[in-house]
């Protein structure tokens, strides 16, 4: 770094911070290491994210200064062909980042590993009551499950299928890629308040209660 270098600490949402990274925008240094969270740290960062909990900061290098060259690379997920030069290149904060675009971003399975480090894919839930209970553990209403959207027991028997709208809806499982896909959130909520009652009221209190849903489109979540 150069006598000129400056240091900025700036508060930016979390969805900008996202779009920059599916973008191509922001991406990582060559010297990062590879993505090695497992299931239980990606849930356990949503679930702080969820109830507004500080997660650390995040530390991006401009580029353009010559005399910091760093080779980039994209976050991984992000699939672009070909990758654009980046304006930021994350120095802290990669594994925290990363797990948080492929849950709330990516639109398709984490890929990660389970406490055995065995390879597997995961999509990410929120619970609504259990969101919605001040007495819960708000880790408890982070729920991970397969790639197919199905929980079998060990005989291989499905004992819960969240594999369509309607299912997601009739078992309380709000999908958290949704939380920045406005029309397809709006698309889901309507199926899940249509025949009103408790879901209408659960949805209500959902939707308002700070912090009850991580990054919900209001902005509400900031670095």
């Amino acid at each position: 770094m150069t006598a000129e270098t400056t240091f900025d600490s700036t508060k930016q949402s979390l969805q900008d911070i996202l779009k920059d990274i599916k973008s191509g925008k922001t991406q990582l240094p060559d010297f990062q290491r590879s993505w090695v969270w497992d299931n239980n740290h990606v849930k356990s960062l949503l679930a702080s994210i969820s109830v507004s909990y500080p997660i650390g900061a995040v530390m991006l290098l401009e580029t353009g200064n010559p005399d910091v060259r760093f080779g980039p690379r994209l976050v991984e997920g992000v699939e672009l062909d070909p990758a654009p030069e980046p304006e930021w290149l994350i120095v802290d904060g990669q594994q925290r980042l990363t797990a948080l675009y492929q849950s709330l971003f990516y639109g398709k399975p984490v890929k990660t590993k389970d406490v055995r480090k065995n390879a597997i894919e995961r999509w990410y839930y929120l619970h609504i009551p259990t969101a919605l209970d001040p007495n819960a553990d708000q880790e408890d209403a982070i729920i991970s499950i397969p790639a197919d959207k199905k929980i079998r027991n060990f005989r291989g028997e499905v004992v819960e299928d969240y594999s369509t709208v309607g299912f997601e809806c009739e078992g309380d499982m709000f999908p958290l890629p949704l939380v920045f896909d406005f029309p397809a959130l709006t698309a889901w909520s309507a199926v899940y308040t249509k025949n009103g009652g408790d879901k209408f009221q659960n949805w209500y209190r959902f939707k308002t209660s700070k912090g009850a849903v991580p990054g919900f489109p209001d902005g509400r979540v900031a670095w």
